[in-house]
């Protein structure tokens, strides 16, 4: 059974999976309308933000449509791999990524849709001890181990290439005047290509999904700051979305915190 929530703080001992895990999604200070979508299937650790774009109705639709048709084209997928090996797996994430882009352009062209519509997504989903993480956009997924933070994912925006290229400084990129333009989502009208790893879990691990209006705000030492603190799942979402806020809350922000335990 699929799992939509609006809070939650649950753990999960099932089906070879074990950990705690908690969300928050809050519309921000100066948004009306909260474009964010989430996702959670605890039976499967499956664990999905999206970032909707293309106005308030037409972004807003977006990440819905994401949150609700990806995870079924994952769990089915899944279920049709003759070996789940982890190349088998992370193929799967690249082509339904893919195709849910293919599939949301169409409807933006569709009396229903919306020109131009599309989404971030940022994904984990935890299967045989492993980790499989995937983006497109900028939303991020971050291991923190130990107490050191890492981000996972690879953000596709304009100053993050200008970045990798040795285009711009890393003090630049706050105040680049191509801030917040991405360069990858799903909706696009070229083909939409995930950047897709996987892992091996240590227990301890704690997984961090979050769209940019966490980021934008935050800085990474913040954040694992934060996750340094003895709090529950759930605290941790609600005191990262309560900084975002503090900080300005210029955005939408959505958070999932996923503590892996052991399987």
């Amino acid at each position: 059974m699929s799992e939509r929530v609006d809070i939650g703080n649950n753990e999960v001992v099932a089906s070879g999976l074990a950990f705690h895990w908690g969300v928050a999604s809050d519309v921000g200070k100066l948004r009306e309308e909260n474009e964010d979508a989430y996702f959670i299937e605890s039976e499967i650790g499956l664990f999905l933000v999206s970032d909707g774009m293309g106005g308030h109705r037409g972004g807003e639709l977006a990440s819905k449509i994401i949150v609700e048709d990806l995870p079924p084209m994952i769990e089915n997928g899944l279920d049709k791999l003759r070996s789940p090996s982890p190349r088998a797996i992370r193929s799967l994430l690249r082509r339904t990524v893919a195709e849910q882009s293919k599939q949301l352009r169409m409807e933006g062209g569709s009396e229903n849709g919306y020109k131009d519509m599309g989404a971030t997504v940022a994904m984990a989903l935890l299967v045989n001890g492993r980790a499989y993480i995937a983006n497109i956009g900028d939303s991020r997924v971050y291991r923190f181990r130990k107490g050191r933070l890492v981000q996972l994912t690879k953000d596709h925006s304009v100053v993050s290439e200008l970045l990798e290229r040795g285009k711009i400084e890393p003090e630049e990129v706050e105040n680049h005047v191509a801030q917040g333009q991405i360069t990858r989502y799903v909706g696009m009208d070229r083909i939409a290509r995930a950047y897709v790893r996987s892992f091996a879990l240590r227990r301890g691990d704690r997984l961090l999904l979050c769209t940019d209006g966490l980021t934008d705000i935050v800085d990474d030492k913040g954040i694992a700051a934060i996750l340094s603190k003895e709090l529950d799942s759930q605290g941790f979402c609600d005191t990262l979305v309560k900084t975002a806020n503090a900080g300005g809350g210029t955005d939408n922000v959505t958070v999932i915190i996923a503590d892996w335990l052991g399987c």
